[in-house]
């Protein structure tokens, strides 16, 4: 199948990438250029396999481990746009073997979703901020939980190579409030859309995912308040954010990872 050709590519490159920032390291003599150029490819090919793995004739496949790929997508390309400014090449030590995983995972196991036609703009609409919100609060929480971890290091005096070499907590904790913004930005447009597009969005079907997915708004808008007027970061922000994350994942995987995976149903 083409979708299994292009996947073997996206994940060469993807690999390539990870062994280029390694060398990097090691060599201390960085090579952007291959770098973002292997990146490229493999974001490129990466969307290509979305793309066909999704758009079926019968409708759109959402199941499971596409939806994954496609989050693990936009996390890789939103870290690579934001590192043309910011020094967070060695965060795709991380992200790429992720993007690897669940593209793999998309492409090879069998998902018992049932592709769904007919989706008018708005609901559209609605899934793709769902989709993106998610990806962008997911670098967050990512964030959350490194700055934790090399805070706790700095305060032990013990270090790691891989952790060594991360960008400085002030770029990593710039980059972490920058992504919650835009992540309540998006999140903000998934509950309007919601409201007004989808039907019953707050009635037995979506109930659970609409309810979690406002209270995650309300954990995060909290934080971001916190922020702003008391000055919250370090542990306090870290817990906030990892809650408001937890509310998230748990509307729109909870219920969609036991019936697809656990159960093999739709």
């Amino acid at each position: 199948m083409l979708s299994t050709s292009i996947s073997i590519i996206a994940v060469i490159s993807y690999a390539l990438g990870f062994l280029l920032q390694r060398q990097n390291l090691n060599s201390g003599l960085p090579e952007r250029k291959k770098l973002f150029a292997s990146s490229i490819i493999a974001v490129t090919a990466h969307l290509a396999v979305i793309i066909l793995i999704t758009l079926q004739p019968d409708g759109l496949d959402l199941g499971f481990f596409k939806v994954a790929s496609l989050i693990s997508w936009v996390i890789v390309v939103a870290v690579l746009l934001s590192s043309w400014q910011k020094p967070l090449d060695n965060l795709f030590l991380y992200l790429f073997p992720l993007a690897i995983l669940c593209l793999l995972a998309s492409t090879f196991i069998p998902s018992s979703y049932v592709p769904q036609s007919g989706y008018s703009p708005g609901v559209a609409l609605h899934i793709l901020l769902g989709i993106l919100s998610v990806s962008i609060i997911t670098i967050a929480a990512f964030q959350a939980l490194l700055l934790s971890f090399l805070n706790k290091l700095l305060k032990q005096k013990q270090s790691f190579a891989l952790v060594s070499h991360l960008p400085p907590l002030e770029t990593m904790e710039v980059l972490l409030f920058e992504m919650l913004w835009f992540g309540l930005l998006l999140l903000t447009g998934v509950l309007v859309t919601g409201v007004l597009f989808m039907d019953d969005f707050f009635g037995q079907h979506l109930s659970h995912k609409a309810i979690l997915s406002t209270i995650s708004w309300v954990v995060f808008s909290i934080l971001l308040w916190g922020r702003h007027q008391l000055g919250w970061r370090g542990k306090t922000a870290n817990r906030w954010i990892l809650a408001g994350f937890a509310f998230l994942i748990l509307a729109y995987f909870g219920s969609k990872f036991v019936l697809e995976i656990i159960l093999d149903r739709v």
